[in-house]
């Protein structure tokens, strides 16, 4: 997939003003935030990631799973908050690692549409195995530290647990909660086996179903329609979305901490791509329509169409509001940061002909952003184009 086509499947609407979005986030989101200055805090985070609660909402199931995993890391922390703190800090690094990964995947994803139904299917066979091992497991690894500890006080290290382990020997207590974690709800085949059916191919596709052979050491085979392989695709991605969501709300909430065990911002690794599908999708949300990015040289450069209530001056003036987040995002990552020195925001028309831009030097803006300079140093050394003739309203 282009990186551009990711960004431009990000739903646009004026009819849904920030203020909405604000409110949506406050209602929906607002009970697992102890604190509403965290809340307020992240809200442009949370006007992303409540696209993921709507998904979760649509299903009873999965919602009470979600919410089952949501209660489960507050109540450890309610035991021992500076304990389960360290917890979180330690798995952190490779908990971002699968949204890394998550978004590689999604980068490098071909057009199924060219594909046969049989190269369909053989394709979302490496989805499943990606989206089990890759992403999924270690999020569920970190889940059965918490289990364990709420069970019987201690965090076990699970470190050299294979997948099977891990499935086998969660706590029977809690199996019957999370039964959507452990196998899959149409042939109650383990989670880990649909992994190993995937990665070793233990799989045959014929005209009209597909059968896959699967167990440790008596082997057993399963004939199931494509339909219902769609529908194993479909459960895969939605427990690896539950799980990250409760985890993703549990770090929101405590990410100050969090950030202060790791030793502060700079030992963050953050995908570049990650940090601009929030920022385009929050560029939406206040009325610019996303149009493209374009690498200039050593300039990154945000195209998109200006808010249709305002002229192309004041239009420029509100976009270039989003150039020291840009930066930073370059900045946070380590295979991004070294190719780019500016960052730039133009406002194009609907023949993606430039009308405006504002460009501001990386290095500037991360002085504006740690308070090094006052908005008004930081205004002075940006440099704002408007074209004679665009000087209308959209």
């Amino acid at each position: 997939m282009k990186r551009d086509k990711m960004y431009e499947d990000l739903p646009f609407t004026s009819d849904f003003s920030v203020e909405d979005w604000n409110a949506l986030v406050k209602l929906k989101l607002g009970k697992y935030f102890s604190d509403e200055t965290v809340l307020e805090n992240n809200k442009e985070v949370l006007r992303t990631e409540i696209i993921n609660f709507i998904v979760l909402f649509t299903k009873p199931e999965y919602f009470k799973l979600f919410e089952w995993t949501f209660n489960l890391y507050k109540d450890c922390i309610n035991l021992d908050k500076q304990r389960i703190i360290k917890v979180l800090t330690e798995s952190f690094n490779g908990i971002s690692n699968t949204d890394m990964k998550w978004m590689t995947n999604v980068l490098t994803q071909p057009d199924e549409k060219e594909f046969s139904e049989r190269d369909k299917i053989n394709y979302y066979f490496k989805i499943i195995d990606e989206t089990l091992e890759g992403v999924f497991k270690p999020r569920f690894k970190l889940l059965d530290k918490l289990v364990n500890y709420k069970l019987y006080g201690n965090t076990r290290d699970n470190s050299g647990f294979d997948f099977g382990k891990l499935i086998r020997d969660f706590p029977d207590q809690v199996k019957s909660d999370t039964v959507l974690f452990l196998e899959d709800p149409f042939f109650s085949i383990s989670t880990n086996q649909w992994r190993n059916i995937a990665a070793h191919k233990s799989f045959t596709i014929n005209k009209k179903d597909i059968v896959v052979d699967y167990g440790r050491k008596n082997i057993q085979s399963l004939a199931l329609s494509y339909n219902d392989f769609y529908k194993i695709v479909h459960w895969t991605q939605d427990i690896y979305r539950v799980i990250r969501f409760g985890q993703v709300l549990t770090e929101l909430n405590y990410i100050e901490e969090i950030v202060t065990e790791l030793g502060g911002t700079e030992n963050m690794n953050i995908r570049f791509e990650s940090s601009l599908l929030h920022i385009i999708h929050n560029m939406q949300i206040v009325g610019f329509e996303f149009v493209s990015n374009e690498e200039l040289n050593d300039i990154f450069c945000l195209n998109v169409k200006g808010n249709n209530k305002h002229d192309v001056k004041s239009s420029l003036i509100h976009a270039s509001e989003c150039l020291d987040r840009l930066s930073c995002a370059i900045y946070d990552d380590k295979f991004v940061k070294d190719n780019f020195k500016k960052t730039r925001i133009s406002i194009v028309d609907d023949n993606r002909n430039a009308l405006a831009s504002a460009t501001i030097s990386i290095d500037v803006a991360l002085k504006k952003v740690k308070g090094e300079l006052t908005l008004d140093q930081y205004l002075d050394k940006m440099e704002f184009e408007i074209k004679a003739t665009s000087n209308e309203a959209f």
